[in-house]
């Protein structure tokens, strides 16, 4: 799974609707695959550092993915606000 999200370290006033759209996406992918790994771990009683540290990773990119979405709809947001302001 990518961690590259078109846009999502830079501020960016036009963020398409399909770099949302694929952001959302990688969201997604990352809490089924936290959902996957999390029952695994019940079902097998696995106790093994390598699950653990496969965990942590899932839910390290499930938080990206999320914050990348959080910062493209920020300033999607700031830009409508400032172009509102402008009309005045």
């Amino acid at each position: 799974m990518s961690n590259d999200v078109s846009g999502a370290g830079r501020s960016q006033a036009a963020a398409t609707p399909d770099a949302v759209d694929n952001a959302i996406d990688q969201a997604e992918n990352a809490a089924k695959e936290y959902k996957e790994i999390s029952g695994d771990a019940e079902q097998a009683g696995s106790n093994d550092m390598a699950y653990y540290l496969k965990l942590q990773r899932a839910m390290m990119q499930e938080q990206q993915a999320y914050t990348a979405v959080s910062t493209i709809m920020k300033a999607r947001s700031d830009a409508s606000l400032t172009a509102i302001r402008n009309f005045k």
